[in-house]
């Protein structure tokens, strides 16, 4: 009988004679080879550079190492590339075609754009009262959005991990703009809203932005506070939840990103401090609630398999809880690990293992 293949996708640093890297991934491909060695299944890890029509030059674990070798075909890819020109390239669509024709399952093919997550979500009734007001970036939203909220954030419709984002507070027509800048926080101040859109346009060029409703999120220890919730879909099409972690941001800072040098707190302790013990739970179960809802609304116009998902969620002073982004790509760097093996781990592996069972007729 033949071994289950699961494969992941991404980038790989090569150095002369020493262990390839995975990047921000390595650690969760440990994770994943345990996880299938296990379930006595054959795990290994390839870049767009190892493919071919014969098979795939990749690393498999072995007594210690990841060591190359040519290998045959997965059944399963867990695509974690990082890069959405490497997404767009031609050798990517290639792979794709070769998969299809195999009958390759690949999972999470793509990056989200913020807008069109926003268009997705906001067709659904029910997810309307929890979406910030979202427009895309030109000047009369702006203008309209800057004097109906005290506060917009200006994002890049294809950004991630908090990076190229824009504050902007208006007390009485004085606008502060701040934004990142070389890991450190730069603040502008303009007096006149044209002078300020002459400001952003500079620093926007070219690139898609939108513009998003500012909210008064909570704070704990005067830093902002939100939720990442990871969701996967084990059994098609049903979606649950794998953690719940709360994100603090740096201090003074607008967003909780840990690429910006936020931390990770447990959310009962957050929520405690600043509901009590009997509201805190009733929030979770509404986070964790909102989250499934956006997983499955995503996952029913997204092209392609979709087993993972980040949703950021946020709470403002009044409780109320608000979307604040999805990402196809969620962070493994730091995350939800709280034992050797993280649930999200558990969950890809479960889900690999499931698409293979519903592809062989239940002989896996």
């Amino acid at each position: 009988m033949k071994k289950p293949i699961i494969a992941v996708l991404t980038e790989i640093t090569e150095k002369d004679e020493k262990e390839p890297s995975f990047k921000n991934v390595h650690s969760f491909c440990e994770e994943l080879n345990e996880l299938v060695a296990k379930k006595d299944g054959f795990f290994y890890v390839f870049s767009l550079k190892g493919i071919s029509k014969q098979g795939v030059k990749g690393f498999y674990y072995d007594d210690g190492l990841w060591r190359k070798e040519n290998l045959p075909f997965p059944d399963v890819v867990y695509n974690r590339i990082h890069s959405r020109k490497s997404e767009a390239s031609q050798v990517f669509r290639s792979f794709i075609e070769l998969c299809n024709d195999l009958n390759i399952k690949v999972f999470n093919q793509r990056f989200l754009s913020k807008w069109e997550v926003h268009c997705w979500l906001e067709t659904k009734k029910n997810l309307q009262p929890f979406l910030p007001e979202t427009k895309l970036y030109r000047e009369s939203e702006l203008l309209r959005m800057i004097q109906h909220y005290s506060e917009l954030y200006i994002k890049p419709i294809n950004g991630s991990q908090g990076r190229g984002i824009f504050w902007i507070k208006n007390q009485n027509n004085q606008y502060q703009l701040t934004y990142s800048e070389k890991d450190q926080l730069t603040y502008e101040r303009f007096g006149d809203f044209y002078e300020l859109k002459k400001a952003l346009d500079r620093k926007i060029r070219n690139i898609p932005y939108l513009i998003q409703q500012g909210l008064p999120l909570l704070h704990d220890q005067g830093k902002r506070v939100d939720f990442r919730i990871l969701c996967h879909q084990a059994r098609i099409p049903e979606w649950s939840v794998s953690s719940v972690v709360a994100r603090l941001s740096a201090e003074n800072h607008f967003a909780a990103n840990l690429a910006l040098g936020g931390e990770l707190l447990r959310p009962q302790r957050v929520l405690t401090s600043l509901f009590g013990k009997e509201n805190t739970n009733l929030k979770i179960t509404l986070l964790k609630e909102l989250a499934l809802e956006s997983a499955q609304t995503i996952s029913e116009f997204v092209p392609g398999l979709m087993i993972e998902v980040g949703i950021d969620l946020g709470i403002d002073v009044e409780g109320n809880l608000w979307i604040i982004e999805i990402n196809s790509k969620p962070s493994k760097n730091l995350g939800e690990q709280q034992t050797k093996i993280r649930p999200s781990a558990r969950a890809i592996v479960d889900s690999c293992y499931n698409l293979i069972s519903i592809d062989s007729e239940g002989e896996v």
